[in-house]
């Protein structure tokens, strides 16, 4: 299911496309939201905290951050905002928010994707984010009234934004080497292999 502006009449079938498909579409689940009435620019460090997280570390991460508890580090969309001591959990030292709207949409998104996980009768407790974007939605226009008569615009920044979750898959081990194979390292392998022995370099 899909959050979109349109309702199914007017929603052409080919319109809704995500950036990029799992790489296993039967253990995974997509969820997407069009034309959030929040910040693009919150949205996106809301999104980028949470991705490679397990389904329910990244909800109980977002609900520490609507109760204060928690903070998202401003990566690269921080320019105005005062700096965080929280932040130094996440490794680091700059300004951090509480972007309370843009949480609760994505906890939202987070609820409608793993619903669909559900249909296909996948395990939620082993769900975690392998794909998550936020992409500028178009402006909401309005106007603002300055001195003198002039009108200047009056802008809001919606956004768009999916999210994939898939199934940890169990690692499977290599085959061990050949009997009688040489495998060739490069020194840096050789040196980290004695690091590791305890041996000196």
């Amino acid at each position: 299911a899909d959050f979109t502006g349109f309702s199914s009449r007017e929603q052409p079938d080919n319109m809704v496309k995500y950036s990029r498909e799992p790489e296993n579409p039967v253990k995974s689940a997509k969820a997407r939201a069009s034309d959030l009435r929040t910040s693009f620019k919150n949205m996106r460090e809301t999104a980028m905290a949470i991705k490679g997280m397990e389904l329910t570390s990244a909800r109980t991460y977002l609900n520490k951050v609507l109760e204060k508890k928690d903070v998202i580090p401003l990566r690269r969309f921080g320019g105005s905002a005062g700096r965080s001591n929280l932040c130094k959990i996440h490794n680091h030292y700059g300004p951090g928010r509480y972007p309370e709207k843009s949480v609760k949409h994505l906890l939202d998104i987070l609820t409608n994707a793993e619903s669909n996980a559900e249909v296909k009768s996948l395990d939620t407790e082993n769900l975690y984010v392998t794909h998550i974007q936020v992409n500028q939605a178009q402006k909401g226009r309005r106007r603002t009234y300055r001195a003198h008569g002039r009108i200047n615009a009056y802008m809001s920044n919606p956004c768009h934004v999916e999210v994939v979750l898939s199934e940890k898959e169990d690692n499977v081990k290599k085959p061990e080497e050949e009997a009688g194979k040489i495998v060739r390292k490069s020194k840096k392998q050789l040196a980290q292999a004695r690091l590791k022995n305890g041996s000196s370099a």
